[in-house]
Order: C-alpha cells, then sequence, then structure tokens
C-alpha cells in the first residue's frame, strides 16, 4: 500500500484517496533508483559478471562492450528488458572477427529509449575497432520506479588511446558527444570514458556534469581481471545534471576487466 506525505499526518492511499489531501501538497514516498555501470569486455567475463548483476538487483544496468549476439542473452538471464546499439567490432586482439559490440541499457520499466550515433550517422558506416578511428553512439532510456516518477539514463563508449592521452580525435568525438547531449535536457551519464580524471577529455565532461566517482579512487581497471596490469587510470564515469543526485557511489572489482560503478540515483 503507498504511504502518502500531508502536512504532519501519514495517510495511506486508501484514507487520501486518489487525488491529494485538500489544502495539502501531498508526493508518493520515493526510493533511490540503484544503478550498475561496468564494461564487460565483450564476452571474457560472463559468469562473474550475471553472477555480480543478479547479486546487486539494480533497477537499471548500463553495459558497455557488449556483444550484439549477447544481449537476448542478458535480457534472459536479467529477466527484464533492454536497449542495445552498436558501435564497432571488437578488437583482434578478441578473434572475434564478424562480431558487433556495442552499449546496452537494460531496466526494469523501460517507457521510451533511443539512441544516437555521434560520430556517424548510419549503422552500416560501421567500422573496426583498432582504436580510432570508431563510430560513437550513447543509448538513453526513460525508467519509471515505483512511484511512478521518470528517470532519463544514457550511457556511452568513447575511443580510446594508446596511454589514457587526449588525442584532437578524441577531443573531437567529446565535443560531439556533449553536443548530442544537450538536447536530452536532464540525465545521469556513465559508460566507459576511455579518459582518465584529469586529462583535457574528462575535464571537457566534467565542466558541464557533476562527477560523482568519489576521489578516493584513484583507478577503475580491476587490477586483477585487466591484462594489462598496474594501470591506474580513472577511466569509468558517472555524471548528472542538476536534477539528479548520486549517493552511496562504489567501484566494485572481480566483475570484469573494468570496475563495476554502483549508485543510488535520486532527484527532488
Amino acid at each position: 500500500m503507498e504511504t502518502w506525505l500531508s502536512g504532519r499526518k501519514h495517510l495511506t492511499a486508501n484514507e487520501a484517496g486518489s487525488k491529494s489531501p485538500p489544502g495539502f501538497e501531498s508526493l508518493r514516498l520515493r526510493q533511490p533508483m540503484k544503478l550498475v555501470s561496468v564494461n564487460i569486455e565483450v564476452n571474457r567475463h560472463y559468469d562473474t559478471v550475471l553472477d555480480f548483476l543478479k547479486k546487486e538487483n539494480p533497477d537499471v544496468i548500463c553495459l558497455q562492450e557488449l556483444l550484439e549476439e549477447d544481449f537476448p542473452v542478458f535480457q534472459r538471464e536479467l529477466r527484464i528488458p533492454g536497449k542495445l546499439e552498436v558501435f564497432s567490432c571488437p578488437s583482434s586482439y578478441y578473434n572475434l572477427e564478424g562480431k558487433w559490440q556495442g552499449v546496452a541499457i537494460f531496466a526494469k520499466n523501460i517507457v521510451n529509449s533511443g539512441s544516437i550515433f555521434y560520430t556517424s550517422e548510419k549503422r552500416d558506416l560501421l567500422k573496426t575497432y583498432n582504436p580510432e578511428p570508431e563510430n560513437s553512439v550513447l543509448v538513453w532510456a526513460d525508467v519509471k520506479d515505483a512511484a511512478d516518477s521518470t528517470y532519463r539514463i544514457v550511457t556511452t563508449h568513447l575511443p580510446v588511446t594508446t596511454h589514457g592521452e587526449s588525442t584532437p580525435y578524441q577531443l573531437q568525438v567529446v565535443d560531439l558527444l556533449l553536443q548530442s547531449l544537450v538536447p536530452l535536457g536532464e540525465f545521469v551519464l556513465c559508460g566507459d570514458m576511455n579518459a582518465p580524471r584529469g586529462n583535457e577529455t574528462f575535464s571537457r565532461i566534467a565542466q558541464k556534469y557533476t562527477d560523482n566517482i568519489p576521489p578516493e579512487y584513484k583507478t577503475s581497471i580491476d587490477q586483477n581481471l585487466h591484462r594489462v596490469k598496474g594501470i591506474q587510470l580513472m577511466v569509468d564515469g558517472l555524471f548528472t545534471t542538476p536534477k539528479y543526485t548520486a549517493t552511496n557511489v562504489r567501484l566494485v572489482d572481480g566483475v570484469s576487466d573494468h570496475m563495476a560503478i554502483v549508485s543510488e540515483i535520486s532527484y527532488p
């Protein structure tokens, strides 16, 4: 049964009726929406990724580098709908010739969704990931919570650079991303930015949106599961526009080659 806040008295939905009590401002109690974002490195960590997601049971899941052919597998395993858009072939390192990887959002109650290619216009223009140029795409979804409030979630994957440096190409791409985000209004943005916190690419995002990764985290690269050991770069991001607040943000290792971002998202 829903509970309403009304003046000093707490009313049940039955007591208050379908409308707010006269003379009082009322609103449904709203719980934060739990969000998880993680780069899953194509098909190399499916057991740990799926086990982790099932254990966390978030309201919204944002994945990067998900293989197109495995999208229905995740829908079936997680038992929730999703939206996927592919952006490139995986790196030749993975020996997955002819496969496509993308970014996806899964959520318990998606009411609207879409995608924007911000470095190309058509899927048939997809290029090989090695490491640039590649297509860049964002996926967005409007997700309703139990209190019928709608959250807009966006996820993306920026092009990688050799040592995490900001290249002219990456800076061009991030500027196109920022332009593409404007029409989306208020949102939560997460994903693999491939741009270490503190460099120019990251700074261009952080100048417009709030960086919610706690400063005590110095890297989002899993020190055991990433094929290159010892990388200390915070390349995964969780950004919000003024409407949204991210709390209880934490990074979890042992999931994929990137650490998973877990957060509670709310707004007034």
